[in-house]
């Protein structure tokens, strides 16, 4: 479901009989961007190749994420044009997918199902077996389900509610039984054809729903009037739920998993006007796709990477980790704000809008929010409470690391830097149950490898704690990142961000997550 991105190019002009215009239309808009004339050359524009930059080009852009696939049988599928329907006298009814809704349109061809039929055995005769359904969902709730969330408790709402949505949700179920079947055979080397098929499915009913969304979204109707919490529900999950099993898949999955954030981001992004107030499970999957689309811009370097991000909801600031990720997110915009303007020559010292003293304030303050907010989880006082507070310090320094390099840099002295790493990697020795808390290591881990490219000791280290990560959490992606690290170690001249960069320009983003 990768982003709709749609260029003019020459070759429709070519087609006409037409010769292809010297320049493009306008401006590309990474130079609108950077605030620099663009020179318009064709087919994209010199200035951003000059400076390493991916120039999108000069044609519309459009951003929903109507893309079914980024590769299977289905690759390259998009969404079709959809007229503006026709005007009605009455309110248009509400978009539905719930298996308890036996109503037809004549229209709409999502599958419906009545009373006590399954919605699964229905859609798909046979596929797969009552017995290995029911074993996939088991396995979703003890093996997978513990590593979706910061830390694994009683209160985890992708077992206690996602869990007996995906029973009703034909969808969310196909998702589910995907990423489970994929997890059996990386874990246990039994390879089969059925995630793959079960993920075709889910994304192509998805993307029906979607057809559905944007059509009446083009006629202008109000979306609060057009689709139900329910629906938006399983739509977010799916989402997610598909985006970590291309994690599992490959080691070059980012890219597929990536698009499933992207249409997840956009779907929410479309009810952010509607009231949903009062569904704790949309509520939740949105503060997880915050987390997932925060920790992912910071080596993701795409012009529009960083537009409507997902944030941790204003009303939801008791959750944990909330006020830390709006602060690394400021730290991502002003970065990026100033890597344009140091290469249209506009930059200045003055640019820089926090000193180094402000960020260890201002990280100690949400170090100290994230542990309180941790009350709710009510960890017994072991091994598992006392590594809680290390993955907050772990974040806590790692955030640092971050900060001092991508904007910071020469405005912080080399003492600072050091005494964060030295930290940072004395947090992750000291972790006592490694695999119980997996989950939350890639990211500062990366940002420890990026730290290390002079001791050896430590790549090892860091060598060794992504191999555990891949081997534990079952998603082989992350043997994709130590090889990205492994590359930076062996370029001592490079700094990460411009190897990320000319790796996304290849096709390979980086999202460690």
């Amino acid at each position: 479901m990768d982003a709709v991105k749609t260029e003019e190019s020459t070759a429709a002009a070519q087609s006409s009989g037409s010769s292809p215009p010297a320049t493009g239309p306008q401006d590309c808009p990474t130079c609108v961007r950077r605030r620099i004339r663009c020179d318009r050359s064709l087919p994209t524009c010199i200035k951003c190749a000059k400076k390493s930059l991916v120039c999108p080009g000069y044609g519309p852009r459009l951003r929903w994420a109507n893309g079914i696939a980024v590769r299977g049988h289905l690759k390259g599928r998009t969404t079709p044009h959809i007229e503006k329907p026709p005007k009605v006298s009455k309110a248009p009814s509400k978009l539905s997918t719930s298996p308890k809704s036996v109503k037809s349109s004549g229209t709409d061809d999502t599958p419906r199902t009545g009373p006590g039929i399954d919605p699964l055995e229905e859609l798909f005769p046979g596929f797969p077996d009552p017995s290995t359904r029911s074993r996939l969902l088991s396995y979703y709730d003890q093996q997978i389900a513990g590593l979706m969330v910061w830390i694994d408790s009683e209160k985890n709402e992708y077992r206690r509610l996602v869990v007996p949505l995906a029973e009703q949700q034909p969808v969310l179920l196909l998702a589910i039984l995907a990423i489970s079947a994929q997890h059996l055979a990386v874990t246990t080397g039994q390879e089969t054809s059925f995630p793959a098929r079960a993920r075709d499915a889910a994304v192509t009913m998805i993307s029906k729903q979607i057809q559905q969304v944007t059509g009446k979204l083009a006629a202008g109707f109000d979306l609060g009037s057009q689709i139900d919490p329910d629906t938006a529900v399983w739509m977010l999950a799916s989402m997610l739920t598909l985006a970590n099993y291309e994690m599992s898949e490959t080691e070059t999955g980012a890219a597929a998993a990536d698009s499933h954030r992207q249409a997840a981001r956009t779907l929410v992004n479309a009810l952010a006007t509607t009231n949903r107030e009062t569904n704790a499970l949309f509520n939740f999957l949105r503060n997880q796709l915050a987390i997932y689309d925060i920790l992912a811009c910071t080596t993701i370097f795409g012009a529009m990477s960083t537009v409507e991000v997902i944030l941790p909801a204003p009303d939801h600031s008791n959750l944990i980790f909330s006020e830390f990720l709006s602060l690394l997110h400021k730290v991502t915009i002003w970065s990026r704000q100033r890597h344009e303007k140091q290469f249209s020559g506009q930059f200045s010292l003055i640019d820089v809008p926090i000193t180094s003293v402000d960020v260890r304030a201002g990280f100690e303050q949400a170090r100290g929010s994230t542990l309180m907010a941790a009350g709710i989880l009510a960890l017994p006082r072991d091994a598992r409470r006392r590594d809680f507070v290390r993955i907050v310090d772990i974040y806590h320094h790692a955030a640092l690391l971050y900060t001092y390099r991508v904007l910071l840099c020469s405005h912080v002295e080399q003492t600072e830097i050091n005494a964060a790493a030295m930290l940072l990697f004395e947090r992750l020795d000291q972790l006592e149950d490694k695999p119980s808390c997996m989950q939350n290591l890639p990211w500062p881990v990366f940002i420890a490898g990026t730290e290390c490219r002079e001791d050896p000791a430590r790549q090892a280290f860091v060598a060794k704690l992504y191999e555990d990560i891949a081997q534990d959490m079952g998603f082989k992606y992350y043997i994709g990142i130590l090889h990205f690290l492994q590359d930076l170690w062996s370029n001592r001249l490079t700094d990460w961000t411009d190897l990320a960069r000319r790796y996304e320009a290849n096709g390979k983003k980086i999202v460690a997550v």
